[in-house]
């Protein structure tokens, strides 16, 4: 079974989260969350307060980068491949851990890298460094049943 580190912002986790366990349910795969799936005691407190608020950016300025980055490094090389949702959240538009961990993959590790985005599918940047470049979630999934099929008893 194929194992995928899923790059996304941190606005975007919840809904990630819950597509992350749909496919594992349904495809040959693993995604592994950065955020999820991994011993992580702040993302619990993140997620106790409001999305956005003033007190959870806070929060979030106060975490423990090493910890953070070395964990999600850690991971991408534990990987088959890494899935990129390169999309802007509604409370959090930065994105510059995920275009970091693309080029960490491809360029460092010379794993595959596929990239979900409508928004930057034009980017030479990515461009680059995709293996394969997906408009929206549902044309990456019609790929993974086509490459990984389906888990065994479905």
């Amino acid at each position: 079974m194929k194992k995928f580190y899923i790059a996304h912002n941190f606005g975007n986790r919840q809904m990630i989260r819950k597509w992350e366990l749909r496919m594992e349910s349904k495809y040959n795969i693993i995604l592994n969350n950065p955020f999820y799936d991994r011993v992580r005691n702040d993302v619990q407190k993140l997620d106790e307060l409001k999305d956005g608020s003033a007190r959870q950016k806070l929060k979030i300025q106060s975490r423990d980068v090493d910890i953070i980055v070395d964990g999600d490094l850690d991971m991408i090389r534990k990987g088959d491949g890494l899935v990129a949702y390169l999309e802007p959240s509604k409370n959090f538009s930065t994105m510059i851990g995920t275009p970091m961990e693309i080029f960490y993959a491809a360029r460092v590790l010379h794993i595959p890298v596929y990239v979900i985005t409508k928004k930057f599918s034009y980017h030479p940047w990515i461009r680059k460094y995709a293996t394969q470049i997906f408009p929206h979630r549902t044309a990456f999934e019609r790929f993974i049943k086509e490459e990984f099929g389906l888990r065994q008893g479905l």
